[in-house]
């Protein structure tokens, strides 16, 4: 979803664009761009790829982050969010490329959000840990690089795996009924704010960790209800429930959020409130319908 997003967004004149997939072919077909077909988990074959194709920048988008499955699967989660890092950090040595890497609010415990740029961080989750181990990985590495940690990322794309907002869509205009949880607080950012806050990370060639979020501090429960209220849906599907209740494999961060103040200062931009953010999702979502349509 990201990926995609960031092709659109980077496509401009001065910008020769590469992208790196598990798919046979790209699922961008109206962004001129090269495509290649690797596995960052591989060490020679992704740092081969990667010193052969010369980017300035890499935007390193890659990661596991179903985050249950992250605390089932540990081995699959490092390998894919610790060791791809540890291979594209390697390639980015090799040719002097700029690095610029997706983290997230879970390397925060939730006891105190939301959290700036200088928070101390905690993970209590494995997904959480694989995140920060990757993190510590690009601060220890001798490149210029920028950690973006982002939360509930979702936004419109082409075989994107469901967030929290396109779930929760499917599940109230089908009709059913969903438990959401009311103790876990913290904001939310749709994918293209993300995209247009790395955009101008690279413009301004800016270093160190920068929050990128959407403004809007609310439990998961009333953002759910606001989703529904946004696209005309039955709120009244929507029951609160503890997270102690769900027994999820992997904790999580119970007040969390990231506080975006520094980004919007540092990087001369703004960016949109959750409500703002959904009006964008929902006009997103009406475009490719139109489109599926009319193929």
């Amino acid at each position: 979803m990201l990926g995609q997003k960031l092709l659109t967004t980077l496509h401009k004149e001065t910008n020769r664009l590469s992208g790196i997939d598990l798919t046979d072919r790209s699922l961008v077909v109206d962004v001129p761009h090269r495509y290649s077909r690797i596995d960052l988990t591989v060490r020679k074959t992704s740092v081969d790829a990667i010193c052969e194709m010369k980017p300035q920048v890499i935007v390193h988008t890659a990661a596991m982050t179903a985050v249950d499955r992250c605390e089932q699967e540990k081995e699959l989660c490092w390998n894919t969010n610790v060791v791809a890092t540890e291979n594209v950090v390697t390639a980015a040595q090799k040719i002097g490329a700029r690095l610029i890497f997706i983290s997230s609010d879970y390397v925060f415990d939730g006891k105190n959000g939301p959290y700036t740029e200088d928070s101390l961080p905690n993970p209590i989750n494995f997904y959480g840990r694989s995140k920060l181990a990757a993190e510590n990985i690009i601060r220890g590495a001798d490149i210029s690089w920028t950690i973006i940690r982002t939360i509930v990322l979702y936004g419109v794309g082409i075989n994107t795996r469901a967030s929290f907002v396109t779930w929760l869509l499917d599940q109230l205009r089908a009709g059913k009924p969903s438990s959401i949880v009311d103790d876990q607080w913290g904001n939310s950012a749709i994918a293209d704010d993300l995209a247009s806050g790395i955009d101008r990370i690279i413009t301004l060639q800016r270093d160190g960790i920068f929050n990128i979020a959407n403004h809007g501090y609310m439990s998961r429960f009333e953002f759910a209800r606001l989703i529904a209220d946004k696209f005309q849906l039955n709120r009244g599907l929507i029951a609160p429930i503890s997270t102690a209740a769900l027994d999820q494999p992997a904790g999580r961060p119970l007040h969390s959020g990231l506080d975006v103040r520094k980004a919007e200062r540092e990087l001369h931009t703004s960016f949109r409130t959750t409500e703002e953010a959904l009006m964008l999702y929902k006009e997103q979502e009406k475009e490719m319908d139109d489109r599926t349509t009319s193929e």
